[in-house]
């Protein structure tokens, strides 16, 4: 007959074992939820931050600027006008005599007759000079392979050489690669024993001058002109923050490019806008976060961003001149207070935001000690890490402890199913 005490064994074990292991089993993943959760809001932050200090050191390198302005030429098929942050709004003429020049000179050569196979040809550019040697050349030499050596020289520091063609005529073309006077070409021969050296030598008393060696010069002003040289056709400090690349020279009887710099207050507040939703970013990462919301680093690091905008800076808040925050702590653009300080000192306004003594400095001196991957931020992800190590550690051991328990359970239930059997078994003989 069955018995109602027929029993499973494997399922009453894991039955009994789940029962003893689910208390410690929540506790441990609540645990391991926890730490995980904590850890990748921190990891957020430490990237969010050094994005945020990228921006900061971008905004404050030397050759950039939160202000921006607009650049206009009356001529640009005379002279194109380019204005960074750190020019001053005004209106200049300029009067562009010639332009710079780099120096070109060309010889006329037969290309059926044989080059030279020995003698040296020499080379000056603005008294640095160097010589090929013509026994240098492959066998059967060419002009081309006197204008390779020359442009392959190790000595050679600014000369191009090439040939041109025109008819029953070679000419091989030497350009010095930078404009202005001091960069002046002077050719030479020195002959061996070979006749066909004569034919260079014709070649160099007979040159062409292409283009002559010169600088470029421009008059600033309308009535008492001040002469300009430059050896570059791009003009970089001739007006303070200004650009002006020539291109082309004027005749005598035209009149001066005028030049006009205002300012860009679009472009200036796009830059801020920037700069506030990197600091909003931050904030709101915090925010919006309860991981980081109740962190007591993460809270540092917002006292220590909004400390950076208090008290004066050269005698002026920065709410006075347009940035101001919200009853959230986010901050904000105040465009009238804004525009009337870039009326008022633009240059102020500049050193009050990006001096070494301004917002961005102290900002930069805040972020960094979190940012950087040894740093404060890195130091908690660690102590993250260990608790996390810790708790998959605990779970291990957990749940080799439960292995242990099933088998036991397992055996007890088997012995017991073996002691039910015999007793069906010996009652079933009366």
């Amino acid at each position: 007959m069955s018995s109602y005490l027929s029993i499973d064994p494997q399922t009453l074990a894991s039955q009994y074992t789940q029962i003893d292991r689910a208390g410690k089993d929540n506790l441990l993943s609540a645990k391991s939820k926890q730490f995980t959760d904590q850890l990748n809001a921190i990891k957020k932050l430490q990237t969010s931050m050094g994005s945020f200090l990228t921006q900061l050191k971008d905004f404050r390198k030397a050759d950039s600027s939160m202000l921006a302005n607009t650049a206009s030429s009356s001529s640009e098929s005379t002279l194109v006008v380019k204005a960074s942050g750190k020019a001053v709004a005004g209106s200049y003429d300029i009067f562009v005599q010639q332009l710079a020049q780099n120096h070109q000179l060309a010889m006329s050569f037969d290309p059926t007759a044989a080059l030279a196979t020995d003698g040296e040809f020499n080379i000056d550019l603005g008294g640095s000079s160097f010589s090929v040697d013509m026994a240098g050349l492959p066998a059967n030499a060419k002009l081309s392979d006197l204008a390779a050596a020359i442009n392959n020289h190790a000595d050679n520091e600014g000369v191009k050489a090439t040939l041109m063609r025109s008819g029953t005529e070679t000419f091989l073309v030497i350009s010095s690669e930078e404009s202005g006077a001091a960069n002046q070409l002077t050719l030479g021969f020195t002959p061996g024993a070979d006749a066909a050296g004569a034919d260079i030598t014709a070649a160099l008393a007979a040159k062409q001058e292409l283009k002559a060696a010169q600088d470029a010069i421009v008059r600033l002003g309308s009535d008492t002109a001040i002469s300009v040289t430059s050896a570059s056709n791009s003009l970089t400090d001739v007006i303070e923050g200004v650009t002006i690349d020539l291109v082309k020279a004027q005749a005598a009887d035209d009149g001066p490019v005028n030049i006009k710099i205002g300012q860009d207050q679009q472009a200036i507040k796009d830059n801020l806008q920037k700069f506030v939703d990197g600091y909003n970013g931050i904030v709101n990462s915090i925010n919006a976060d309860t991981n980081l919301k109740n962190d007591s680093m993460a809270r540092s690091v917002q006292n220590q961003f909004r400390a950076a905008f208090q008290g004066e800076i050269d005698g002026k808040t920065l709410y006075s001149v347009g940035l101001e925050f919200d009853r959230n702590g986010k901050l904000s653009i105040n465009s009238d207070r804004l525009e009337k300080a870039l009326e008022d000192d633009p240059a102020a306004l500049e050193a009050m935001l990006t001096s070494d003594t301004g917002v961005l400095a102290k900002l930069e001196k805040s972020v960094e000690p979190y940012s950087k991957n040894f740093g404060l931020l890195g130091d908690k992800q660690k102590t993250l890490q260990a608790s996390l190590d810790l708790v998959t550690e605990k779970q291990k051991r957990h749940d080799y402890s439960m292995e242990l328990t099933f088998k036991r359970y397992l055996s007890q239930f088997t012995q017991m199913q073996i002691t039910i059997a015999q007793l069906e078994s010996s009652m079933g003989q009366f």
